[in-house]
């Protein structure tokens, strides 16, 4: 297959053709090439070329070789080297059918549907997390993909340490330009009267008796939801548009109870919605037999029902459930480990998905061996209509269109180098926001800026030191929109003006945990990172614990770094 893509190379951006290319550099020259692709850039030795020992009347003898092989290409290209490249496996709908079981025929406690989502060394997590909350919905997406029509239940255990009078759903459809309402609302079998607050983004429900820490009751109740058209709110992540349907947090959802009680406030237009607990979810999708399907998890079931299909994924744990799809995506693999990464996005757009596959497999490797092993065995990339350069979800990130397209720039930066680093980013979130949790209202820089130094951890393992500097002072870039101010980063999203939000998080964040790194000493940094991912897995970490666990790594006190990066200054 031939398309046209742009990649960093030594730090520079360089056309190149093709799928996959090899290296080969002499003093300044860097020549790539799979036999119809070559590029120059960069300056690299000649020791790990694969060309060393050859004498000057060879390389030139190379060189002229490459030089002929220009002229060709330059005949070749204006006939096939832009053309729409073709998937490297079609989305076709499998014949065979795989019954599963009705979600609402599955036990609660049954967990072993979902070993199949994971990897080898996650499965004793099964045996884990006791009295994490568990999902079963039964969902039908309507033939015009704008109404959705579910049933869930929910089994839901008081892990506090106080009985609770009422439980909290979030319903985020009512403030991201659609409109979702229940009915039939019970609990262990005894109607409830449910009350809609906070413009309707949170849904109380009354107990017929306190909950008592450790005791259990299940939840069921009928939803329905209108989709949104119009990008209205959230970044877009959820409507239909564009022939996308994004469903982002379609559903009723149990937010975090914590010692400020339920976390229910209604979110800034800054950052993230979310704080959820870990939790399992089982869910039967039931749409038209068209759509490629694209969901957290692993899918677990497929049946034919004449113009509909009846799917059925497990996902978990995991922080929520996210579903798209499109009748149009095409879908590209390869293998990491024991993780299928997949590539979906529309035919017109397969160079961007290719490399879109490219980069995530990258991060995926970089990541594996810096923080530990992905947990899942599927990761999947979606191209989708956002306002949002990319979004984080369990096992799948969305990335926005406009990244795929060759066409596009971003201040004349190629879309395909901002593509690179969304996607690094967002795989990074898997490590930090789903396995290892926190709120992402109250403390956003607790997964962003890791997130952030993460990303330029990838280009150190994909480009080298030099190259990677580039991507660090991104983040001085940020932060200059603020004019450097030395404002907390510690901050709840609602706190930040304007600009701010993003140049301290983004910008001033990943600075800090640079300078923490430095502080600590970058290998006792590196085990502390490790440490705290693996101490915190399927839990929720905070500022503090975060804190608290590096100095208990560095045999330091940190309180001074903190205060004069992190925490907002006292009167």
């Amino acid at each position: 297959m031939i398309s046209c893509a742009l990649r960093l190379c030594g730090g520079k951006i360089v056309h190149h053709l093709g799928d996959h290319y090899k290296i080969y550099h002499q003093d300044t020259k860097l020549f790539c090439f799979n036999f119809v692709s070559w590029c120059f850039c960069g300056k690299m030795s000649l020791v790990d070329s694969g060309l060393a020992g050859l004498g000057g009347e060879w390389m030139t003898l190379f060189e002229k070789l490459l030089g002929l092989l220009s002229l060709l290409m330059t005949l070749v290209l204006p006939l096939s080297a832009c053309e729409t490249p073709q998937p490297t496996s079609a989305p076709t709908q499998p014949l065979s059918t795989r019954v599963a079981s009705h979600p609402f025929d599955t036990a609660w406690d049954d967990r072993s549907i979902f070993a199949q989502g994971l990897i080898d060394a996650e499965q004793e997590v099964l045996n884990g997390l006791p009295g994490a909350s568990v999902y079963h919905i039964d969902l039908q997406i309507s033939d015009d993909l704008l109404l959705l029509q579910g049933r869930e239940r929910v089994h839901y255990r008081n892990r506090e340490n106080e009985p609770l009078n009422e439980v909290y759903f979030r319903i985020f459809p009512n403030i991201a330009g659609g409109a979702l309402t229940v009915s039939a609302v019970k609990i262990d079998e005894q109607g409830v009267e449910p009350v809609y607050e906070l413009a309707d983004s949170a849904l109380r429900l009354p107990l017929p008796a306190a909950l008592q820490p450790g005791d259990d009751l299940d939840i069921q109740m009928d939803f329905e939801v209108k989709v949104a058209q119009e990008m209205g709110g959230n970044y877009g992540l959820f409507g239909y548009f564009d022939g996308v349907l994004v469903l982002d947090e379609f559903y009723p959802v149990i937010p975090v109870y914590d010692d400020e009680g339920w976390n229910i406030e209604i979110p800034s237009p800054n950052g993230d919605l979310t704080h959820f607990e870990a939790s399992f979810y089982l869910v039967r999708v039931n749409a038209p037999a068209n759509l490629i399907i694209v969901a957290s998890g692993v899918e677990v079931g497929r049946e034919h029902q004449e113009n509909n299909q009846v799917l059925t994924f497990a996902a978990g744990p995991a922080r929520d459930f996210y579903l798209a799809a499109s009748k149009d995506f095409d879908v590209h693999s390869e293998t990491v480990g024991e993780t299928t990464v997949n590539s979906y996005a529309w035919p017109e757009l397969a160079g961007g998905a290719e490399l879109a596959l490219d980069f995530a497999v990258g991060a995926l490797k970089s990541f594996n061996e810096r923080f530990g092993v992905y947990p899942y065995t599927e990761f999947d990339v979606a191209s989708t209509p956002m306002q949002a350069l990319g979004m984080e979800y369990p096992g799948l990130v969305a990335i926005t269109l406009k990244e795929y397209d060759p066409e596009v720039d971003f201040g004349g930066v190629p879309s395909q180098v901002y593509l690179e680093s969304t996607v690094a980013h967002e795989v990074a979130h898997q490590w930090f926001y789903n396995v290892v949790g926190n709120d992402q209202v109250d403390e956003p820089w607790l997964d962003e800026a890791i997130v952030q130094y993460a990303t330029g951890l990838y280009y150190i393992d994909a480009y080298g030191q030099d190259a990677a500097q580039g991507y660090r002072d991104s983040w001085y870039g940020r932060w200059e929109r603020v004019g450097r101010a030395e404002i907390p980063i510690g901050m709840p999203t609602g706190a930040y003006e304007g600009q701010e939000y993003g140049a301290i998080v983004y910008g001033r964040g990943p600075i800090f945990v640079t300078a923490l790194a430095k502080e600590m000493g970058q290998k006792v940094f590196d085990k502390f990172i490790r440490d705290y991912y693996e101490s915190h897995k399927w839990g929720i970490g905070t500022g503090e614990t975060f804190r608290q666990l590096a100095e208990d790594h560095c045999r330091c006190d940190l309180t001074a770094l903190f205060e004069e990066w992190v925490y907002e200054k006292q009167d």
